[in-house]
């Protein structure tokens, strides 16, 4: 994931889900510059500080390519 944190290469972490949002940079209402911040990285917190009423899924459901266990936290880009 810590490889991917680029805007034409941009994957994040949510809830140990992996999602390649590059395709999405360009429709995120809070523009690239806000997914940007979780580039490489796990993203949870940020997200749900932003949108506590969301369940990722709904929206980026297309977007998942993996899953990294809770008990590899190196792997999150931290």
């Amino acid at each position: 994931v810590r490889q991917h944190n680029k805007r034409d290469d941009c994957w994040m972490v949510i809830a140990n889900k992996v999602y390649n949002v590059t395709r999405y940079m360009d429709f995120h209402p809070g523009g690239k510059a806000q997914l940007m911040r979780a580039a490489g990285k796990d993203g949870t917190k940020l997200f749900y500080e932003t949108h506590a009423w969301v369940n990722p899924d709904s929206i980026l459901g297309p977007c998942l390519v993996g899953f990294v266990p809770s008990s590899d936290p190196a792997s999150l880009g931290k």
